[in-house]
């Protein structure tokens, strides 16, 4: 009810016609008036009732329209972004749960030539699922969702001083390996795990959204707080990904005390089968969600 209230009381128009409920409905598989699937049908298998308990997220920040672009606070509690950071920071941690994180320098969103590869200097952890199981369980909870099958593998990321992720697009390039994985991205989910004060850099930036000024929008990073976006949904027809969307993680100031670290995920438009760490899986994390 938030969501649609939120949508209904904004009077910009869209170049695809979506409004928030559309997004929303879009993300999680509902109905949307304004869009349709071309993608292969995929179910859930493992349903999580237990979801719907959870209770609403309600402190949302609309920081961009058209497109949508969403801030939630206190999405995770404190305690959560320590441990999620303790993931990585202390992988004794992680592999006493068996669920041992991958270290890795790039992820699919961007590509594995030099150019690629100097745009990201952070470095990037691919979790199993079951060991992020809270994350799991309120990023369903917050696009509706009756399971976790479409998230791709959560991810933690670090950035330390001077390092950055230049500017990109979340939406992939469409191709026939991408429709057999689970379809386009539709929803982006990042979570802010530490506070990087006013001056110390790191901050998301939207290049085109910040208005008339011609700065970008800029989002500084708040312990616990959440950043949702919708990367291919609306801008120009027919095209693939919204350009809208494009973003870049801020270079942390070299005089900067502190790390930033988020945690990411994004949503598929139909069952995901994951890649990393080895042996992950989305039906091993099902009792863990549910607890």
């Amino acid at each position: 009810d938030l969501l649609k209230s939120s949508s209904s009381s904004s009077s910009a128009s869209s170049s695809s016609s979506l409004d928030l409920t559309d997004l929303i409905a879009s993300a999680s598989g509902g109905t949307s008036t304004t869009t349709q699937s071309t993608s292969p049908s995929k179910t859930t298998t493992n349903l999580l009732p237990q979801l719907s308990s959870l209770p609403p997220f309600t402190k949302f920040r609309i920081l961009h329209t058209d497109p949508m672009l969403l801030s939630i606070d206190d999405f995770l509690t404190p305690t959560e972004c320590d441990t999620y950071i303790s993931l990585t920071s202390n992988p004794k941690y992680d592999k006493n749960a068996n669920t041992a994180p991958m270290e890795i320098g790039q992820s699919k969103t961007v590509g594995k030539d030099m150019y690629s590869k100097s745009q990201r200097t952070s470095t990037t952890w691919f979790h199993h699922y079951r060991g992020m199981a809270g994350l799991m369980a309120k990023a369903s909870r917050l696009l509706g969702l009756k399971g976790i099958e479409r998230w791709e593998e959560p991810q933690t990321v670090r950035y330390r001083r001077s390092e950055k992720f230049t500017w990109h697009l979340d939406a992939l390039a469409p191709s026939e390996e991408l429709t057999k994985a689970g379809g386009q991205r539709v929803a982006t989910l990042l979570v802010y795990l530490a506070d990087l004060p006013d001056g110390c850099g790191g901050s998301t930036m939207f290049r085109d959204l910040g208005g008339e000024s011609g700065e970008p929008l800029k989002v500084q990073p708040k312990k616990g707080s959440a950043l949702l976006f919708f990367p291919a949904a609306g801008g120009i027809p027919n095209v693939p990904f919204d350009i809208r969307t494009l973003h870049a993680g801020e270079a942390v100031s070299d005089e900067s005390d502190d790390d930033k670290w988020i945690a990411q995920l994004w949503l598929r438009e139909h069952v995901y089968t994951p890649t990393a760490p080895p042996g992950n899986s989305h039906e091993a994390a099902v009792e863990a969600v549910s607890e």
